[in-house]
């Protein structure tokens, strides 16, 4: 059940990731390399999403002086 928690929520990221990708490379270039498109954009999204939880995560646990895996603080 753990990796559905995390899996579901990814692939809706990239699913997002990609019908934007997908739709705007179309409108702008027609359809010649669109899926490619949508799925650099909606990987791209997944990296950013990551990150920014990863980061969030991070200062959320300086702020409350909770160690780290490192054993700092």
């Amino acid at each position: 059940m753990f990796v559905f928690a995390l899996a579901v929520p990814a692939l809706l990221v990239v699913l997002v990731g990609y019908v934007v990708g997908f739709e705007l490379w179309s409108a702008v270039a027609g359809d010649a390399g669109a899926e490619t498109a949508g799925w650099v954009t909606g990987t791209a999204l997944l990296l950013a999403v990551v990150i920014g939880a990863v980061r969030w995560q991070r200062r959320r646990s300086r702020r409350r002086g909770e160690q780290g895996p490192s054993g700092r603080a």
